[in-house]
């Protein structure tokens, strides 16, 4: 499972650092980082700045060797955490995220916003709502509102503008495959799951 993982977490920085899409909650926390900092990621980010662009591959592959050393000696010690009750794993991890919080500004409400913000995770979770899907929707949201405005300035207020590249009336046919055909197989799955039960 943890190779799987290990995968998963590196084919998610590709189309960030490509294309400045997060595919992923771990890819989406580093865009925020990255926009923090000032930087720009996208195709011109391995041109501009080729050390900063290659530097999260580098660091993994150096990563994993070390695992060699350290996970494989402890692994048998570490995987007895998976037996350890919620009831006492979960204070304790709250713990240590609400003081990671305050201690990056020494600010209560960094405390508060944590809390609030777990807890929406949480019921989005128990309501079935995926939380990376969340977390990506309210990154890219602004930066979405921000180019959509830019092309309507462009174009003086035609919203066909968004339809009279080639390019991108492919990616809006793919758009709304995606959408139609994962509604379409969900809801196939649906009368399935009432039969089995």
């Amino acid at each position: 499972p943890e190779s799987a993982n290990n995968g998963v977490t590196s084919g998610t920085l590709i189309p960030l650092l490509v294309i400045g899409i997060p595919g992923g909650a771990t890819a989406a926390i580093m865009l925020v980082v990255l926009q923090y900092h000032g930087v720009t990621v996208g195709p011109d980010l391995f041109n501009d700045s080729p050390q900063l662009a290659y530097a999260p591959f580098t660091a993994m592959a150096v990563t994993y060797f070390l695992m060699i050393f350290t996970i494989l000696p402890l692994a048998r010690y570490m995987s007895k955490v998976t037996v350890v009750s919620t009831t006492y794993m979960a204070p304790v991890i709250i713990s240590f995220t609400l003081v990671g919080a305050f201690v990056s500004r020494d600010y209560m409400f960094d405390m508060y916003l944590a809390l609030v913000f777990g807890v929406i995770g949480y019921i989005a979770r128990k309501t079935g709502y995926h939380v990376a899907a969340i977390l990506i929707g309210v990154i890219l949201g602004p930066l979405l509102e921000k180019y959509f405005l830019i092309a309507l300035q462009m174009s003086q207020g035609d919203i066909m503008v968004l339809f009279s590249s080639k390019l991108g009336n492919v990616l809006w046919v793919g758009l709304f495959l995606s959408v139609g055909l994962s509604l379409y197989f969900e809801k196939r799955k649906k009368p399935g799951k009432a039969a089995d039960g």
